[in-house]
């Protein structure tokens, strides 16, 4: 009985480290709301939601510089830089509502390594990871540096210059 139960343990934590590694693919916000705006009803709702995610005042949650601020009751939104993302496991944090989490990176010198998905993508409610650029980079070039990133995410991203 103890060999098969380790033999089970074995088999179903190899088959989450196989998930775990699974690379997203990774497209343009704008190929990505694109993919969205075909004329299906289903679609259409699915793009004017995740336009109202990206576009309007929502309650939402700030990570920056270590550093945790909300605005409004129930953050539905999530925005960080790259850094705070080790914060962003803080069991006080409010992320049981949250459908979209904006991760911007303002300089390339900013990513030191692979950018860990594990803890944004076991959010609850987690739809859309939106990564905003703040230089140019292709999506092959960042589908290389994600890991960690469940199927059940969309991750775009889009390059955004700010002088």
């Amino acid at each position: 009985i103890a060999f098969s139960l380790i033999m089970m343990m074995f088999s179903l934590s190899n088959g989450f480290s196989q998930a775990s590694n699974q690379r997203a693919q990774i497209i343009t916000k704008d190929a990505f709301l694109n993919s969205l705006s075909v004329s299906n009803t289903r679609n259409s709702t699915q793009y004017n939601h995740v336009l109202g995610l990206l576009n309007n005042s929502n309650s939402s949650l700030y990570l920056s510089n270590g550093q945790v601020r909300t605005y409004g009751q129930i953050p539905i939104c999530m925005y960080t830089d790259l850094a705070s993302l080790s914060i962003a496991d803080r069991p006080d944090l409010p992320t049981n509502d949250i459908e979209i989490v904006t991760i911007k990176i303002g300089r390339a010198s900013e990513i030191t390594g692979p950018i860990d998905l594990t803890t944004i993508c076991n959010y609850k409610n987690v739809k859309y990871i939106h990564i905003k650029l703040n230089f140019d980079m292709e999506a092959s070039q960042l589908t290389r540096l994600i890991k960690n990133c469940n199927p059940k995410c969309v991750v775009f991203f889009s390059v955004e210059k700010i002088s």
